[in-house]
């Protein structure tokens, strides 16, 4: 196992978002999608009562790994309203 530099990425739902993120929501999957397709993302999810979601980022910084996530559409449609980036150690095979 190694631990590998990533970023812990939390984006705060806004307080309608479960009707706010349907429009966009299979945009939105399909670029998790990629993300996760492509290695980027580790891991991607959501806290069940749509408080935040929650993504681990390869990334070679903090601005490379919150410029991913303003490239979602959920950000650029306003069903997120914050973003937090913080310094991760992923546990990896």
């Amino acid at each position: 196992m190694r631990f590998e530099q990533t970023w812990l990425v939390t984006a705060t739902f806004t307080a309608d978002a479960a009707v706010r993120r349907e429009p966009h929501r299979p945009a939105h999957l399909a670029y998790v999608r990629h993300l996760l397709a492509d290695g980027t993302a580790l891991i991607a999810g959501a806290h069940a009562d749509l408080r935040a979601s929650v993504l681990v980022l390869r990334a070679a910084d903090a601005a490379a790994a919150r410029a991913l996530v303003e490239h979602d559409p959920y950000w650029r449609n306003g069903v997120w309203t914050a973003i937090d980036v913080v310094d991760y150690l992923a546990a990896t095979p």
